[in-house]
């Protein structure tokens, strides 16, 4: 039974990865960015973006919350501009914010507006853009 579980695991890895290639090779060959938000901070966050989707218009998402270590593929744009903002969980008191002043947006769900940052990503590589949290 031991050896199935291990079987099962490590086909699902395979496949994973499969998917992550097979991801970026399409968006290299077809002239797009995959945004990957990476938390490479030892705290908990919350993440925002505003960028243009693959249909031409601007959408601002959020929250996603992402754990130490974790990241996810936050958006698909063939646009080499977009905009985030993340902020610590906890402690309050302690907050580390990744934020702009010079572009605000509202979060779907909240009522305050938040400075974003302004990120440029280069045309000549097209494929997985990670975007890297940390906290120093």
């Amino acid at each position: 039974m031991h050896r199935l579980l291990m079987l099962a695991l490590c086909l699902m890895t395979a496949v994973s990865a499969g998917e992550t290639r097979a991801q970026t090779q399409y968006a290299q060959n077809n002239n797009q960015f995959t945004v990957v938000f990476l938390n490479a901070c030892n705290r908990q966050i919350q993440t925002a973006i505003n960028y243009r989707d693959l249909s031409g218009n601007w959408i601002t998402n959020g929250w996603y919350l992402l754990d130490p270590g974790q990241s996810v593929d936050i958006a698909f744009t063939t646009n080499r501009i977009y905009y985030m903002y993340a902020e610590s969980i906890a402690p309050v008191s302690s907050r580390i914010y990744w934020r702009g002043a010079v572009r605000h947006f509202r979060i779907h769900g909240s009522s305050h507006t938040y400075g974003f940052r302004q990120r440029t990503m280069d045309m000549n590589n097209w494929g997985r853009w990670t975007e890297r949290f940390t906290c120093n």
